[in-house]
């Protein structure tokens, strides 16, 4: 419950922070649009990227809520993958050296665009080196990424073959100048394949032992599961992992996210329990078996209070605190209305954290992106007011 000291409000865990920008919330300038990404810069702010005008627009805020206006060009920094086509953003990925990777798809068809790559130097403008990369077929979904410590860069795709016409789950990695790193596979990229069964990538990852994750989805006729499979730097299936190199688990549940965090991977995304759509949060060992440690060594469900409970819940953003509380977030109802909510280390649901466990918005709303400010005990929320007409927004949530 947000409390007032000496004329400070002050909020409580799972409540917008009053002060983060204006009671909590941050409207992005552009004033439409969809925000996608948020990701600390490593000098105390923030870079958001913004779907706006078929364009990806790119923001930096201070720790407050306060908008750089020295960033790009008068605050902004406007950018097309190919220029007059259609470029959403889907990803930042910011390096040590203070640039940011920018990765997203390009194509007017909404049903055939391609993955696409590029780089910006501190200041906002374009990495001219790194240029831009369009990559091959058609990508079914949204792509991920993320750097590896040698500065190489994993992009994962969920492509359509152009010559058969098949699904394929593809992991590429480029050098740091941004070519193709033709010795990964042995041409720049492995095909993946959870079990040898149809797989949806959503996440890939490094471990501190440069192993690489990648996490999905496994679709067997109807039924889902969440998998994870380690390669190593080269490429090759780490079959020291989970069962000949893989993670699955229990029938019934699909990935959203998948991160790692010390020497266990988090998983977020749904599940169906009794024929109701629910969040549901896995850990994972570092040897690929599902913690014993987390709820009792099952995943965690979560019931996402909302107009029509059950319904429709997506799960597709999670972080960890340092005490190892886990927070995660999505939207849900028919209605779709935005929710954070956080469990405790062990996989309880953490009642002191907003209403019972959850903050919700009551405004029609999504989320796509999240970030915490470990120094100020905030949650950073990427989010969308409304549907349809949306409204980019940034929210402040106490930790």
């Amino acid at each position: 419950m947000t409390s007032q000291s000496n004329s400070i409000l002050v909020a409580g865990p799972g409540e917008l922070d009053p002060q983060f920008a204006a009671q909590g919330v941050l409207d992005i300038p552009s004033g439409e649009g969809s925000i996608r990404a948020i990701v600390a810069d490593g000098q105390g702010a923030y870079l958001v990227a913004v779907w706006v005008s078929s364009q990806c627009w790119l923001y930096r805020i201070f720790s407050d809520g306060g908008l750089d206006t020295q960033y790009g060009q008068n605050g902004v920094s406007k950018w097309s993958f190919v220029p007059g086509v259609d470029s959403l953003p889907t990803e930042l990925i910011m390096q040590p050296d203070g640039k940011v990777i920018l990765l997203g798809k390009v194509g007017d068809d909404p049903f055939k665009r391609q993955t696409a790559i590029t780089r910006f130097n501190v200041g906002g403008s374009p990495d001219l080196v790194f240029r831009t990369r369009v990559l091959p077929d058609i990508d079914m979904s949204l792509p991920a990424g993320c750097l590896q410590a040698d500065g190489k860069i994993l992009v994962l795709v969920n492509r359509l073959n152009s010559s058969t016409t098949e699904h394929e789950l593809v992991l590429y990695r480029f050098m740091s100048n941004g070519d193709p790193d033709g010795a990964f596979g042995g041409q720049g990229f492995v095909n993946i394949l959870f079990n040898d069964e149809r797989s949806d990538g959503k996440s890939v990852a490094v471990t501190d032992d440069a192993k690489i994750l990648v996490g999905g989805t496994v679709t067997r006729d109807t039924k889902t599961t969440k998998a994870v499979g380690r390669f190593h730097s080269t490429g090759a299936l780490d079959s020291s992992f989970g069962r000949a190199g893989y993670w699955e688990s229990a029938s019934g549940l699909a990935m959203g996210k998948m991160i790692v965090d010390g020497d266990t991977i988090i998983c977020v995304g749904n599940a169906q329990v009794n024929g109701s759509s629910v969040a549901a949060v896995s850990r994972v060992t570092a040897e690929g078996v599902t913690d014993p440690a987390f709820n009792n060594g099952t995943a965690a469900t979560i019931d996402i209070r909302a107009d029509f409970p059950g319904l429709y819940v997506i799960c597709r953003s999670v972080v960890v605190q340092s005490d190892k509380g886990i927070v995660f977030a999505g939207e849900a109802g028919v209605s779709i209305k935005a929710y954070v909510g956080r469990l405790s280390a062990s996989g309880a649901i953490d009642s002191g954290f907003g209403d019972q466990g959850l903050f919700q918005r009551v405004e029609e709303s999504l989320v796509y992106d999240v970030c915490i400010q470990s120094d100020r005990q905030r949650l950073l929320v990427a989010s969308d007011l409304g549907n349809t007409s949306r409204l980019p927004q940034v929210l402040g949530i106490r930790l």
